[in-house]
């Protein structure tokens, strides 16, 4: 049986990681029973799911390091 650890989020969501592999998964990588040897709980973070999205400000820090061609419009008639 594979180890994980049971993480609890304070948002109710839970989450299980694999913190060992069996030999058995290692050869097939067909999971199999898990088996949970710790629990952790995080009361202060948010699982992915509910975490607000953050994107970067724009315009991005690195814009003026970016080089870009200037695109010609040709006009067809």
């Amino acid at each position: 049986m594979c180890d994980y650890t049971q993480r609890e989020y304070s948002c109710g969501h839970f989450r299980w990681i694999a913190s060992k592999w069996c030999k058995d998964y290692t050869i097939t990588h067909q999971r199999c029973q898990p088996n949970v040897t710790h629990f952790e709980y995080r009361s202060d973070e948010l699982c992915g799911e509910c975490k607000p999205k953050t994107y970067p400000p724009c315009p991005c820090p690195w814009e003026n390091m970016i080089k870009r061609t200037k695109k010609q419009t040709s006009s067809f008639l």
